[in-house]
C-alpha cells in the first residue's frame, strides 16, 4: 500500500505553523529576559500596589503608549521600556512610573535633556533631574525615569521622591555626564541647558553628535555648540558640507583665519570652527555680545585642543 503523501501546500502551511510557533518561542523567552531586568527596577512598598501587570513596551510597539512622541525616543536608539501603574491602598492617589532603557547613558540623557526646561526645579535624584509639581523626571546610567503622581495632594512631592530614590538605589552603574559639557566656558553659561541632540543637528541630516548649552546675558540669548565627528577627515568634510551649503545664499560663511563667520538673514552672527575631530562654535548672537561670544569661542577651541 502506498503512504499518503502531503500535497505541496498541505506540507508548506505545516512548515508555516510550525516556524510560526517556534519564532514565537524565540519572541517570547527574549521579552521575558529583557522584561526581567527592567522589571527588577520596580520598586514595592507597602501600602502601595500595583494595579495591573507591569507593561513591557520595545521598539515595534513604543508608539502603542505613546504614540507620536515615540520618533524622537526612537531616535536616540530606544530598548526597551516598563511601566508600572501604582495606587495608595484605600485612596484615589496613583503614581505611573516609567523606565526607558536607552541602551547608554549618554542616549538616556540626550532624551532627558530634550525634554527639560532649564528652570525647571532640580529634583537631587540621578545625574541630572527635577522636580514640577507632580512630575519626577530624571537621568541615571542607561536609564530615563519618568514619574507622575495623581491626587496625591500635599504629598505628591514626598511620594515621587519615595519611588525615585527607590529606583536610583537599584541601578547600579549610575553612569556620568558627558565629559564635553566640561568644555564650554561659564560666562553667561545658563545652568542646566545642556543638550545632547545624537541626528540632525541643527537640522542637517549629516550632522550628528550635537551638544548645545545656551548662554544669556543683557538679556539676550546665544547658543554654543561642539559637534563629535569619528575623525579629523570626517570633521573636515562635515565643515566643508556646512560652508557649500551656505555658498549659494545671502548670508554665506566667509573665512576669517582662525574660523568662519556668517552674519543670518536676521542679524545674528554665528562663529564656526574645527579642531581636531570637533567641529565648534556659537550661533545666535547678537551684535552687543559678539565680544563675550568670541571670548568664550577661543576658550571653547582652547579646552577641545587638550582632548
Amino acid at each position: 500500500m502506498m503512504e499518503k503523501r502531503l500535497k505541496p501546500w498541505g506540507g508548506f502551511l505545516v512548515f508555516l505553523i510550525l516556524s510560526f510557533f517556534a519564532l514565537n518561542q524565540v519572541l517570547f523567552s527574549q521579552e521575558a529576559k529583557i522584561s526581567g531586568g527592567l522589571k527588577a527596577l520596580l520598586p514595592e512598598f507597602s501600602g502601595w500596589e500595583f494595579q495591573e501587570e507591569p507593561q513591557i513596551y520595545v521598539p515595534g510597539t513604543l508608539f502603542e503608549y505613546i504614540n507620536g512622541a515615540s520618533e524622537a525616543y526612537l531616535s536616540y536608539d530606544f530598548k526597551e521600556l516598563v511601566v508600572g501603574n501604582y495606587q495608595k491602598k484605600g485612596s484615589e492617589t496613583t503614581l505611573t512610573l516609567e523606565i526607558y532603557d536607552m541602551g547608554t547613558s549618554l542616549n538616556a540623557f540626550g532624551i532627558f535633556s530634550s525634554e527639560r526646561f532649564p528652570e525647571s526645579p532640580e529634583a537631587g535624584i540621578g545625574l541630572a533631574g527635577y522636580l514640577e509639581e507632580e512630575v519626577l523626571n530624571f537621568v541615571a546610567g542607561p536609564y530615563y525615569v519618568k514619574l507622575i503622581c495623581y491626587n496625591g495632594q500635599e504629598n505628591t512631592p514626598q511620594y515621587l521622591k519615595l519611588f525615585g530614590a527607590e529606583v536610583e538605589k537599584r541601578i547600579k552603574d549610575k553612569g556620568s555626564l558627558p565629559d564635553l559639557f566640561k568644555c564650554f566656558p561659564a560666562e553667561g553659561r545658563v545652568k542646566n541647558s545642556e543638550k545632547y541632540i545624537k541626528k540632525d543637528f541643527m537640522g542637517f541630516n549629516f550632522l550628528k553628535n550635537g551638544y548645545a548649552v545656551t548662554y544669556r546675558l543683557a538679556g539676550a540669548e546665544f547658543d554654543g555648540f561642539i559637534i563629535e565627528a569619528a575623525s579629523v577627515s570626517e570633521a573636515s568634510n562635515l565643515l566643508q558640507k556646512i560652508i557649500d551649503y551656505y555658498s549659494g545664499e545671502k548670508a554665506p560663511f566667509r573665512n576669517e583665519g582662525k574660523f568662519y563667520h556668517q552674519i543670518n538673514i536676521y542679524g545674528q552672527h554665528v562663529f564656526l570652527a574645527q579642531v581636531n575631530k570637533f567641529l565648534y562654535g556659537f550661533s545666535r548672537v547678537p551684535e552687543d555680545l559678539v565680544p563675550v561670544a568670541l571670548k568664550n569661542f577661543d576658550l571653547l577651541g582652547q579646552a577641545l585642543k587638550k582632548i
